[in-house]
């Protein structure tokens, strides 16, 4: 079981200088290849002189990075006793002279390669080295793993239109798909890396106890939705269809390989869902990867829930969380796709977990 501390605490760096006044902070981490998002707001009242509404009206870019944890002493702390949960760019300032407070949204430095296009080529280079140097180029540090293959052979058998004006990001996950890796930001840093192994980690456990004696059901969070995709439960299948120019021969791999062979897309009568996709110049083998990864995203979406409970720092979108207790077919293992925390500065904090996975019975037998 997790522990929590009973005293949060928070801190807001601003432009790296630490920063009064604030009122409550939130932020948003994800597994979904895009952004971390954050939102703080500041009462103009409680703050600094030399940072008043009038400041935050004048300023053209900022940098806000955000820190929530337990410290041993709630009374007397610094940023080192906390957990950074974000670091970014402010995209948008709000002043409310009513009320008389600031809003500041953004989001983290993945949004410096969202935000830039680019149609440059990289025909003779290695997917590490351009990672590397799209990361220096924004002044973030590396974190990356070697790789063997350039560039062109992805080009060329893609037929990718170097011309197109693309995001950086766009060319980071294009190029973190061909290796089988990830791609992601963390405060300063771009990590380019292999795909983890699944987590063998103890789970971290949501337990919903029903009325007994008592009359009335506990749990050990605040609310939960649950939710069920049934055009998944009742079955999918995937189909890839390529045309390898080099032996000048189509094909289709389907995935899983089984008696629904002849199902067609909107057939009702399959009894399943199938889904079909044009790739263009794949060997059987890659074909059949594609089709397996494809399919192995389609049904993690089959099962889903969305917990609020009390704000941890042990839970991250890395995490294994396990449901227990509702006597249904949800308790199972999810994955964090999101997790957005909110402190006040009363000390309340919260976060809202939203998890997806497949039912058991989905999983291919290989």
């Amino acid at each position: 079981m997790h522990t929590s501390a009973p005293s949060p605490r928070g801190l807001i760096k601003l432009n790296g200088t630490l920063i009064t006044g604030w009122i409550t902070m939130e932020v948003e981490n994800n597994n979904l290849s895009s952004a971390d998002t954050f939102r703080c707001t500041f009462a103009g009242g409680l703050l600094p002189k030399d940072r008043d509404h009038i400041w935050f009206s004048q300023q053209q870019d900022m940098f806000v990075e955000l820190f929530i944890g337990f410290p041993h002493n709630p009374l007397h702390y610094t940023a080192a006793d906390l957990k950074s949960w974000v670091y970014g760019r402010v995209d948008d300032v709000e002043i409310d002279p009513v009320t008389f407070t600031i809003t500041v949204s953004g989001r983290d430095l993945t949004s410096v390669f969202i935000d830039t296009k680019t149609t440059e080529k990289w025909p003779n280079k290695k997917a590490h080295e351009i990672v590397t140097a799209l990361a220096q180029r924004h002044g973030l540090t590396p974190v990356v793993a070697d790789t063997t293959t350039t560039v062109g052979k992805y080009y060329q058998i893609d037929h990718v239109h170097m011309s197109d004006e693309r995001s950086e990001w766009d060319i980071l996950l294009y190029l973190a798909a061909h290796e089988g890796y990830k791609v992601w930001v963390r405060g300063q840093s771009l990590y380019f890396q292999p795909t983890p192994p699944s987590t063998t980690a103890t789970p971290y456990r949501l337990i919903w106890s029903p009325a007994m004696d008592k009359g009335y059901p506990s749990a050990n969070f605040q609310s939960i939705q649950m939710s069920r995709v049934l055009t998944v439960s009742r079955g999918i299948q995937v189909s890839i269809r390529s045309w390898n120019k080099k032996f000048a021969k189509g094909f289709t791999v389907n995935y899983p390989s089984t008696k629904t062979k002849s199902a067609q897309p909107g057939s009702a009568a399959s009894g399943i869902q199938t889904y079909v996709k044009d790739i263009p110049n794949l060997t059987r083998d890659q074909a059949l990867q594609q089709a397996r990864s494809w399919y192995q995203q389609l049904i993690a979406h089959e099962m889903r829930i969305e917990a609020t409970l009390p704000g941890d720092n042990d839970v991250d979108t890395t995490s294994v969380l396990q449901l227990s207790g509702t006597g249904t077919a949800f308790d199972q293992r999810y994955y964090p796709s999101s997790i957005t925390r909110t402190l006040s500065a009363d000390g309340g904090y919260i976060m809202r977990v939203s998890t997806k996975n497949h039912s058991p019975d989905s999983e291919v037998q290989l």
